[in-house]
């Protein structure tokens, strides 16, 4: 059975969107990537020609204005989502818009009521890796009991040194080392625990350019402690590590597509321990050619794969929402106070999803 291509819109068309959205929205077969709106002429150029056939404009108004397109992708600076958003969803079109959802808790509580004055759409926050193959993995094993109870989750994610864009460089404008890469993490341990931070603090450095690098301490509702570290001045890594009374969970996201288990479990007889030392000695091999050709990072195209058939109607949407946009965002502004506030914890009360208290 064929469908009708879904028509995208590619709003932003930065060093990310073409990087990854781009590509993959134009190789998708019931994907038609039919306009790319960005205000920069030489961006806008560059991806009109990787996206051949699709119209270039710096207007949004003018892409939503003629009815050609069914969805949009956002990927321009965090301080414009709010407003690309709400006129996505007034048109009558379904929204992928990436992380972070806003820069400020007013702005993210408005795209998420926005979303909710439109049930009917397919309003999707881009946190891709909760599609990853060993993030799925590693939610697997916690739900079927594998780790044991919850002791601790540790997590790293830095991004290699680079020239940053201007935006990058300043909070007001989604900059930062929290909204850049530690909102990805918190969303994970959210997705990944089933529950909510309910404590924060964090510390903050300038090593290359103003926040890019954080330390954030925080607590879960039921009491497990998470420490995270991200900064953008060190080689790219992506680890989590969830800690049970039973076994250890770890990904890898840039090394691996499989979630590795530890367990002490000392083999008690001789098959035991061949079993044991078969098992050591695949892993070895699997990892040594991991580590020679590290696989390549699926989760981009696993996550537009499911918007665009939540979009066309195919299957639900099952990554995060808006209401988890917002929620993200409002950890990652408690640890921003918290940084001002010279580390001292903040404590989140309420509904993360109530208006008020996201406020």
């Amino acid at each position: 059975m064929t469908t009708t291509p879904l028509r995208v819109g590619l709003v932003g068309a930065g060093r990310i969107a073409r990087m990854f959205h781009l590509p993959i929205l134009r190789d998708l077969p019931d994907v038609r990537l039919v306009g790319v709106c960005d205000p920069d002429p030489g961006a806008r150029r560059t991806a009109a020609e990787m996206a051949s056939g699709a119209a270039a404009t710096a207007d949004l108004a003018e892409l939503l204005a003629d009815g050609a397109t069914d969805a949009l992708v956002i990927c321009s600076p965090p301080s414009h989502h709010r407003g690309a958003v709400e006129a996505a969803l007034e048109a009558g079109r379904h929204v992928y818009v990436e992380k972070p959802l806003a820069v400020t808790l007013t702005d993210a509580v408005a795209a998420r009521d926005a979303a909710r004055a439109r049930p009917e759409l397919v309003a999707a926050t881009g946190f891709n890796v909760r599609f990853h193959p060993a993030v799925r993995g590693a939610f697997q094993r916690l739900r079927e009991g594998q780790l044991g109870d919850l002791v601790a989750v540790r997590g790293v994610m830095t991004s290699s040194p680079r020239e940053l864009p201007g935006w990058k460089r300043d909070r007001a404008t989604g900059g930062g080392a929290l909204l850049d890469l530690a909102s990805h993490h918190v969303d994970l341990v959210r997705h990944l625990l089933d529950e909510e931070l309910v404590s924060v603090s964090a510390r903050l450095r300038t090593v290359r350019t103003p926040d890019d690098t954080a330390v954030v301490q925080a607590t879960t509702a039921s009491g497990v402690p998470v420490q995270l570290l991200v900064s953008s001045s060190s080689p790219q890594r992506d680890q989590l590590e969830l800690v049970g009374t039973s076994a250890t969970a770890q990904v890898d996201r840039m090394a691996s597509h499989r979630v590795h288990l530890h367990r002490d479990l000392a083999p008690t007889s001789t098959l035991d321990r061949l079993r044991t030392a078969k098992s050591v000695a695949e892993s070895g091999l699997r990892g040594t050619a991991e580590r020679l050709r590290p696989p390549a990072e699926p989760s981009f195209a696993a996550a537009l794969r499911a918007f665009v058939a939540a979009a066309s109607r195919q299957a639900p949407w099952r990554g995060a929402d808006l209401g988890d946009g917002l929620a993200s965002l409002r950890v990652i502004d408690a640890a921003a106070r918290s940084a001002a506030g010279h580390g001292q914890p903040v404590t989140l009360t309420g509904d993360p999803s109530d208006t008020a208290s996201a406020r």
